[in-house]
């Protein structure tokens, strides 16, 4: 444990910033002082907020450790602020009782408050199912896909059925891969212009309203990641309002980016699914103002160097985010949805998703935060990520704010 005095700082306490005062973290409590000797960081206004918590966490290891490894990933989280994480790798499904105690010896010793995901089907190739019951005995948060194609309706009945039996929340990425058909980008004008092939919306709501549809019939709670279009989101509104237990996510990258940033054919932009049209997105940041999406997801997945340095088409997808997920949206945030709303988005709703404890900084217990500086400036090199991995679409930017330091398990850093 660290002793810490912060001078200078406003905390965020009771959903408002107070004025700047010091905060003393003995132990990674807030208390009235701290030993004598006790290093001290200048603030000069810098706001101290609850410490983040990230959806979509997949760090590939052990089956891709070529790749990155939890070490790598835990480093990434702690330099980007997040005290915890939903796990589910696509490559590692958690499918039966030993892969899972496996997963949770790697994970619950990192001092991170990480939850994992148990895989609906085993393998995720939707044949036969997870051990679910089993898996819901031994704690997982819920029960996801991987980001797969859940295969037939029938299939997708029968894990919905079993996994109903657990009172669990199923997590879901509704893509069809036939209507897709090896797209790379949003279909629309963007698309014609560059000729590239184009995944329609409706690789997306036609999935969307099968799950949606299913869950209503068996009376499943559901969550939806990474919803990318205003049809989606329309969707989404029309079951709840019809008493559908569904929370849904959406990707920071489908947040900050469109089709039109695609002009340079960036390939840490070649995203699985593809961001979309500037319209859609507008109506993504409305559902995040009106409450229709609950939480911005990280969606953090590394991809190598050289798979990357190719065509666009040629490119695995995925972008990781976790150590500059902070600096890139907090402007976007706050000007869309104020200073609280973009702490809830990004902090209490996800750790809420994800059967957290939500962090907060309160006298006298402990505190899970961040120090961060809005007139500050982040550039963004190779040396900001953990590991060997740099497959960000911010790589070479300067962003809008720096991360001075953050309390996490009761480490200072």
């Amino acid at each position: 444990m660290d002793n810490v005095i912060l001078k200078n700082v406003r905390p965020f306490v009771n959903g408002k910033l107070e004025e700047a005062t010091n905060v003393a973290l003995v132990d990674g409590v807030w208390r009235n002082s701290a030993p004598e000797g006790t290093r001290e960081v200048e603030g000069n206004g810098a706001y101290l907020i609850p410490a983040l918590f990230a959806l979509g966490v997949d760090f590939q290891e052990p089956a891709r450790d070529d790749i990155y490894t939890y070490r790598d990933g835990f480093k990434a989280m702690r330099r980007g602020g997040f005290y915890g994480g939903l796990y589910e790798s696509s490559a590692n499904p958690i499918d039966g009782i030993q892969r899972l105690i496996a997963e949770k010896s790697a994970l619950e010793f990192s001092g991170f408050k990480m939850r994992i995901l148990g895989a609906i089907n085993q393998g995720y190739e939707a044949k036969a199912l997870a051990e679910m019951l089993e898996l819901a005995g031994v704690g997982v948060a819920g029960f996801g896909d991987g980001n797969r194609a859940f295969g037939s309706m029938r299939f997708l009945r029968l894990c919905l059925e079993y996994g109903a039996m657990t009172g669990k929340r199923f997590f879901f990425l509704p893509y069809d891969y036939s209507l897709a058909h090896g797209g790379y980008v949003n279909e629309g004008n963007f698309s014609d212009m560059i000729g590239m092939k184009g995944v329609p919306e409706q690789a997306e709501t036609i999935p969307l309203f099968s799950l949606l549809e299913m869950a209503r019939w068996l009376g499943v709670p559901l969550h939806i990641k990474q919803v990318t279009s205003k049809a989606a989101l329309d969707l989404i509104r029309r079951y709840r309002e019809q008493g559908l237990d569904v929370t849904c996510d959406v990707d920071i990258h489908h947040l900050l980016f469109c089709d039109e940033d695609l002009k340079t054919l960036n390939t840490n932009l070649n995203l699985h699914p593809p961001v979309r049209s500037n319209a859609d997105r507008e109506a993504l940041w409305n559902g995040l103002a009106d409450g229709s999406i609950q939480a911005v997801s990280m969606n953090h997945f590394p991809v190598h160097r050289e798979d990357k340095e190719v065509n666009f088409e040629a490119a695995v997808p995925g972008a990781i985010s976790l150590e500059v997920a902070l600096p890139a949206l907090w402007k976007s945030l706050t000007e869309h949805l104020g200073i609280a709303r973009a702490i809830e988005v990004i902090s209490s709703k996800p750790a809420e998703i994800a059967g957290v404890e939500k962090a907060e900084l309160a006298f006298n217990k402990t505190a899970e935060v961040v120090l961060f500086d809005p007139q500050g400036e982040t550039e963004v090199t190779a040396k900001t990520f953990a590991g060997s991995v740099e497959n960000s679409p911010f790589l070479g930017q300067k962003l809008p704010g720096k991360i001075l330091g953050s309390c996490i398990a009761g480490i200072w850093r």
